[in-house]
């Protein structure tokens, strides 16, 4: 019996070796590294256990067949396209650098000609998308986090079954720990309608959903007969579902697309698809009109833990060191790291204005006390931050002076980065960034400052609940 506990306590710990050897060798982030290696080797069972069901990114390994599913050929020829954007890029000549950063990561043409429009809160955006979807003739594609089955969803639920009877090629997928946020289930909702719906990685479904319990798809994408699509930050939920003249429960911010830029939202769907799925299905050509709309140059930054590097945070650091007088960020989260952190303070030292508004009313205490204990020294280095009273605001928005704007799903924060399936729109048009600033300087006139001095005078139980919170920032 001695022998045998002693063999099982020498396997136990050649396992936690092993996992440590492991998370040593592939952990790209030393302090990631050196956690996984103390989990492991002080707890061989229980902490490979966590190593392999949290540790280990085994969606790089399904990378490469995912991204060369070739379901949506772009039918632009891209030298031709890369000949007209000449033509029109001689308007942001300052941003260059951006451009070729942004082609060089990405591997994708700035898409010219499309057209842009701004949507406040579910007031606006939702009226849109669902007179989309019930104007559909061959395919609507829905990606999103957070579906309502009450409210507001009841009538996407409909607009999407009549879709379906109408023999359109209908799709939605929904992120499974994010269909846990409403009840009754929009899954069985959208089943019961036979509507084509899947949940994303939903952890209690299969093996594969433990496996993966770390991730999110947050992508929030509408793409209609690949001729209108709609994208940003913003959920399908019924407290966003507002009358006019009343403050909504949650503030938002949605896109309306249209123009070239429309292919690629497709593949973007289609291969987050593939991957939830395991779906199968010979390359195809879908349509989209390709047609120029407006004149905005845009690019999609499809983001997520299949990157070595994530995309987003590089496109973003470049944009800050690229501004020349003002960087204006409205988020509901804000944990950005060092690498971002010292981008704006090098920013406000070479003499960028930067302000960020952020919600004083949030729905994640512990991001915010965590936001607040890694504010000051940004404030401390002339940073401007503001807090948007009322509800709750979920608005995400990155403006480079007067013409470069970055919209999507991503917060700003490790998550966002690294963890969940993310994407964004990167976006020359100085029509779109004046109604943009226009917006950030309304909300910025009814919200308070936030100095480091308000931060200084908080009592001790709330700066020592800031300073645990911001222990596990890399991981909120």
């Amino acid at each position: 019996m001695i022998l045998l506990e002693s063999v099982v306590i020498f396997f136990l710990y050649v396992l936690g070796i092993v996992g440590a050897i492991h998370a040593l060798m592939k952990k790209r982030e030393p302090r990631s590294a050196l956690i996984w290696v103390i989990i492991c080797v002080f707890f061989p069972f229980f902490g490979v256990l966590l190593y392999i069901m949290f540790g280990v990114n085994r969606v790089k390994m399904v990378m490469r067949e995912w991204r060369s599913h070739g379901i949506c050929s772009l039918t632009a020829a891209e030298k031709q396209m890369a000949e007209d954007e000449v033509d029109q890029r001689q308007d942001y000549e300052a941003y260059y650098a951006l451009m070729k950063t942004g082609y060089q990561l990405l591997r994708q043409p700035l898409q010219i000609g499309c057209q842009v429009d701004c949507l406040f809160d579910g007031v606006q955006a939702y009226p849109e998308m669902i007179k989309a979807i019930r104007s559909a003739e061959s395919c609507v594609f829905l990606s999103t986090y957070i579906f309502g089955s009450t409210g507001v969803g009841t009538e996407f639920i409909e607009a999407l079954s009549d879709a379906v009877q109408r023999k359109v090629e209908v799709k939605v997928l929904i992120d499974g720990v994010g269909s846990l946020y409403t009840w009754p289930s929009i899954y069985w909702a959208l089943k019961k309608n036979r509507v084509p719906v899947h949940l994303f990685l939903f952890p209690l479904s299969s093996i594969r959903g433990l496996r993966y319990l770390n991730l999110r798809n947050h992508t929030k994408l509408l793409v209609v007969d690949g001729k209108v699509a709609f994208t940003g930050g913003m959920n399908i939920h019924a407290d966003n579902d507002a009358k006019r003249g009343v403050e909504p429960f949650i503030h938002d911010l949605h896109f309306k697309l249209q123009g070239p830029i429309l292919g690629e939202l497709q593949d973007v769907f289609l291969n987050i698809w593939y991957f939830a799925t395991g779906w199968k299905q010979h390359p195809r050509l879908l349509f989209y009109d390709d047609t120029m709309k407006g004149n905005a140059l845009t690019r999609g930054i499809a983001n997520g833990p299949y990157q070595d590097i994530p995309s987003i945070q590089i496109m973003l650091n470049t944009a800050i060191n690229q501004a020349q007088s003002y960087i204006r960020i409205m988020t509901p989260y804000f944990i950005i790291g060092n690498i971002l952190g010292l981008a704006l303070i090098a920013a406000v030292l070479r003499g960028v204005t930067v302000e960020i508004i952020l919600p004083e009313k949030n729905n994640l205490s512990f991001v915010k006390g965590a936001t607040e204990a890694l504010l000051s020294p940004l404030l401390q280095r002339g940073v401007k931050a503001y807090y948007r009273t009322g509800n709750f605001a979920h608005n995400k928005i990155f403006i480079v002076d007067d013409s470069y704007v970055v919209l999507g799903s991503s917060n700003l924060d490790t998550r966002s980065f690294a963890l969940n399936f993310e994407f964004n729109l990167e976006v020359y048009d100085h029509h779109l960034a004046q109604r943009l600033i226009q917006h950030f300087e309304e909300i910025k006139q009814i919200s308070q400052p936030l100095t480091d001095e308000r931060l200084q005078k908080q009592n001790f139980g709330i700066k020592l609940r800031n300073a645990i919170c911001k222990l596990f920032s890399p991981y909120l």
